[in-house]
């Protein structure tokens, strides 16, 4: 009988420790592949924004969380408002987890609005997590003389865009038919950089762009007041800009509210990190841990900071949850917007 017992009490210890034993290897294979190895991160958008920007502080420190520790290296597909480089990563990237993107905040809301256009389905990316929250403000140069938005009402405004998929091609029609304003949407800007400089060269007025990009990259614009705020976007008010509308603020009843709302979508999504579909489950569950680890390592919050960037980070799975709330938007809502913008 002891025995017998005995032989249990070892069956038992040896079966308790083999999802441990299991864990060990699986994360030996995961750092096998990795070591040596170059990671891509593919930026949506030209390095003179603040995609660019977090592209690069992202791929200086999340390589050390990895298993195996790779070196990740930066390249840049911008084009169609954030589509190119999601059709990229969906289609064509390897799918082995040798690479990751930094996609568009609104891959989803584009997606929903533009369903034939675009060659890949946001939902089945793999969301690595979120570094911080995209919060996009309407700036005007000053030479233009629109210091409020109802400025824009009464003198046309010509607004850069990067494509009509782009947040801000999107919100430029919301403005011009719930708020009466004058816009001009003119597409095909690679990045904020080349809007910057279209701005000082007067070729175009004014962009709707990220708030800490136009702090991190212009700070003497805002010291030398050569751009007006003339209103802002997200789900919620920067806490900065507590006087400054909203771009839901605008909307003239409640449907127009959740229109509006749908257009924001991509604020909770923000800046962050994803794999296309198809990477190891192993693999994706390895780099959402490494990506958390991130968010916490001090060297990356000061490095975040030191360069007028910011850290409120959040999972893969939130960044998920956000990009199925979109996917799942009403689809009469979603005919209206398309009609608002002029979608085909």
């Amino acid at each position: 009988m002891l025995r017998k017992l005995n032989k249990i009490t070892i069956y038992a210890t040896l079966m308790a420790g083999m999802p441990l034993i299991a864990s060990t290897a699986q994360a030996d294979a995961i750092a096998d592949f990795y070591k040596g190895k170059t990671v891509t991160l593919v930026v949506a958008f030209g390095a003179g924004g603040m995609y660019g920007l977090n592209g690069r502080i992202m791929s200086r420190h999340i390589g050390k969380h990895i298993p195996g520790n790779p070196n990740i290296i930066v390249t840049h597909r911008s084009g169609a408002g954030g589509s190119k480089a999601a059709n990229y990563m969906y289609t064509a990237a390897p799918k082995d987890g040798s690479y990751m993107a930094e996609l568009s905040k609104d891959t989803a809301v584009a997606q929903v609005l533009r369903p034939k256009k675009l060659k890949y389905n946001a939902a089945k990316f793999n969301y690595l997590g979120r570094m911080m929250p995209y919060s996009a403000v309407f700036m005007v140069w000053h030479k233009r003389g629109i210091r409020k938005w109802q400025d824009a009402t009464k003198k046309e405004v010509i607004l850069a865009n990067s494509g009509v998929s782009s947040h801000s091609y999107l919100e430029g029609a919301a403005l011009v038919k719930w708020a009466g304003m004058k816009l001009k949407l003119v597409k095909g800007y690679r990045g904020a950089a080349n809007m910057y400089k279209a701005m000082e060269s007067g070729e175009v007025h004014a962009r709707i762009g990220a708030w800490f990009s136009l702090k991190a990259k212009k700070p003497q614009w805002l010291k030398d007041k050569k751009v007006d705020i003339i209103l802002q976007t997200g789900l919620k008010k920067a806490p900065d800009l507590p006087n400054t509308p909203l771009l839901i603020d605008f909307a003239r009843n409640a449907e127009e509210r959740k229109m509006a709302t749908l257009l924001e979508l991509g604020s909770p999504v923000g800046w962050g990190l994803s794999m296309p579909p198809g990477v190891p489950k192993a693999r994706v569950k390895a780099l959402r841990t490494a990506f958390s680890k991130m968010l916490k390592d001090k060297a990356f919050i000061a490095d975040a900071y030191k360069k007028h960037s910011m850290v409120d980070g959040a999972s893969g799975e939130f960044v998920q949850n956000a990009v199925n709330r979109a996917l799942s938007a009403d689809p009469k809502l979603v005919k209206k917007i398309r009609g608002l913008a002029g979608f085909k």
